[in-house]
């Protein structure tokens, strides 16, 4: 056959993308494997129109650009549940000084694929010897044949989608992941290229229901609070999940000083985190702004000049001295831009803290919160310290002269470590709230610590969740997204738990509340209140009281399945069916406040 070496090149290239769903856990319908099939066929179909020798071995570098993507994909997806996208370019510089965190989850099955390109190259080697066909008309008809068939199967459901008016493509989706579920792996590169491109040169106004949404939300924002104006100490806690809290492992406590805090302040088990791809830099937005990551990249990269109802303006604006404290190069993730941005007068980075002993990134945290103390002594008050902790990074690196615990049972390196930072940081931040007591800086002011992230390390069947028991969609659901909080709010005579449910983007109009200061626009609310509020993550699941909303990004928004959290079952989708579209438009909210200056828009009005 003039072509076998066509043939042999789209069964190796389907073969691998059924293996790409098998590394990402994700759905391989037979809808899904033809749409994917059909990108392959147009991108490949001109190679027929060039003779077999030549052809052979551009199909050869093909295959080896396709596994060059795909094992990339399955890294990015299988550390920020999403696809890379050209939108992370202004990310990347920022890439290498967080490498080694994300080097650490390569698994050398990854390499796998790129077993058909040494199968392929055999196949060449085979067939060198045969006589070498010329290029023929039938050829240049099987090519045509191929491209429109490939142009056919790729264009019928999207085809189908528009008529039945599903909300895919023609709306605003929510994850990446939809996008590659309807159009296919390369039908999903092809399309964010373009949208990279468009994103260029397009008008960046906000759509006029998209401004009616901003609007609406403005106008229901304002609140009226009264209260004292204490000092606020923010502390950010790295890679910190709320399993950690409470748990032993051979009979020794993990965080044992973090477990009696909650005799000291009130403590929320039911607190999640909101991050996407921007991991810390995402937590540390949503916390400022109580507004929702990108559904790509991080907005410290991407949108760092646009106009937000911050906490450190707002603060500022009421009377306080704001400063962010972070023991690392001051322009990392464009920091230095971002916090002036938002309303820090102050940013105390690397520079600033002593050159002691480093774990991770910087210097250990024990130095940073002490040294930290030392900077806020210089604030005028009230004011308002954002610190954020390094040591407890991934990849964990714990000096062995540090490492406490035995952690009998666990032989994941990785894992061991991630225990062993964690214990570390414990010790911390118990020197750190003895020094603030000590210099009279406790009891009169509003202290806040809280996990910005998970570690990384809570996959479904990994050694983790294995050893915790996880099972089911909803402990899952917990083990990912639970990350601690507590809040010592000025003068508390006494700790307790508050099971109240919220996430990142409700601390911001807590902090205002306390201190007395109307939130303005922000999405989030405060968590003293008695409101049950809507929790909304990423991806558009959310969570509302008992209920988890988890949805299936394979078909149209609106689909998925709800559950209970104390039941860990699903329930009638009815009861979650309320609350979709508010989930939906918060993060369309978001998105037009990041992307489109959607505030800018409100104040001219």
């Amino acid at each position: 056959m003039k072509t076998l070496d066509y043939w042999v090149y789209l069964a190796l290239t389907a073969g691998k993308l059924y293996m790409f769903s098998i590394y990402t856990d994700t759905p391989f319908s037979f809808g899904f494997f033809l749409i994917s099939l059909s990108g392959a066929l147009v991108l490949s179909s001109w190679t027929l129109l060039i003779g077999s020798k030549k052809r052979r071995w551009i199909l050869l570098s093909l295959l080896a650009l396709h596994s060059t993507l795909l094992i990339s994909d399955v890294w990015y997806y299988r550390y920020f549940g999403d696809l890379l996208s050209v939108q992370l370019i202004s990310s990347m510089t920022q890439m290498s000084d967080v490498g080694g965190g994300f080097m650490s989850l390569i698994r050398w099955t990854d390499f796998f694929f790129f077993a058909d390109f040494f199968v392929f190259l055999a196949f060449i080697l085979f067939l060198r010897k045969r006589q070498k066909p010329v290029p023929s008309t039938s050829n240049k008809k099987l090519a045509g044949v191929i491209l429109a068939s490939g142009l056919v199967i790729f264009a019928a459901p999207l085809l189908s989608s528009v008529v039945k008016g599903e909300p895919w493509l023609s709306g605003d989706a929510v994850s990446d992941m939809r996008e590659y579920y309807e159009l296919g792996f390369w039908g999903y590169h092809g399309y964010d290229l373009a949208k990279g491109a468009v994103s260029l040169v397009r008008d960046a106004s906000p759509s006029e229901q998209n401004q009616a949404l901003v609007q609406e939300a403005f106008a229901a924002s304002i609140t009226e609070n009264t209260g004292e104006q204490p000092n606020v100490i923010l502390v950010q806690l790295e890679s910190l999940q709320s399993s950690l809290i409470g748990q032993e492992i051979g009979g020794e406590e993990v965080t044992p000083y973090l477990n009696k805090l909650k005799n000291e302040m009130l403590y929320f088990p039911a607190f999640h985190h909101q991050t996407h791809e921007g991991r810390t830099s995402d937590a540390e937005f949503t916390i400022n702004t109580s507004l929702h990551p990108l559904r790509t990249g991080s907005v410290y990269t991407r949108y760092a000049d646009s106009t937000f109802n911050s906490l450190p303006e707002t603060l500022r604006d009421g009377g306080y001295d704001t400063a962010a404290m972070h023991a690392y190069e001051k322009s990392f993730w464009n920091r230095d831009t971002v916090y002036e941005n938002i309303g820090f007068s102050h940013f105390f980075s690397k520079e600033d803290y002593p050159d002691t002993e480093k774990i991770g990134m910087a210097i250990n945290d024990e130095d940073f919160f002490l040294t930290s103390i030392e900077h806020m002594k210089q604030l005028e008050e009230p004011y308002y310290s954002f610190l954020v902790a390094l040591s407890s990074h991934i990849p964990f690196e714990m000096p062995e002269d540090r490492k406490q615990l035995e952690l009998p049972g666990y032989e994941d390196e990785l894992v061991r470590n991630y225990y062993h930072s964690v214990h570390y940081v414990d010790g911390a931040v118990e020197s750190f709230v003895n020094e603030l007591k000590a210099q009279d800086m406790w009891d009169d002011a509003l202290v806040i610590f809280y996990g910005d992230h998970d570690s990384g390390l809570v996959e479904a069947g990994g050694e983790m969740a294995n050893q915790l028991s996880v099972q089911g969609t909803t402990e899952q659901f917990e083990l990912f997204r639970t990350v601690p909080l507590w809040v010592k709010p000025p003068g508390l005579a006494k700790g307790e738990t508050v099971e109240t449910a919220g996430g990142q983007i409700d601390v911001a109009p807590t902090i205002l509340e306390v201190a007395g200061i109307d939130q303005g626009f922000m999405l989030g609310t405060s968590l003293l209140s008695d409101t049950e509020r809507l929790t909304v993550f990423r991806n558009g699941s959310f969570r509302k009281g008992d209920l988890y909303f988890e949805p299936d990004l394979t078909t149209a928004p609106g689909s998925g399945e709800c559950y209970s959290i104390e039941s860990g079952k699903k329930v009638e989708d009815a009861r979650c069916e309320p609350y979709i579209e508010d989930a939906l438009n918060q993060l369309r909210i978001s998105d037009t406040v990041i992307e489109n200056n959607g505030l800018e828009y409100i104040e001219t009005q």
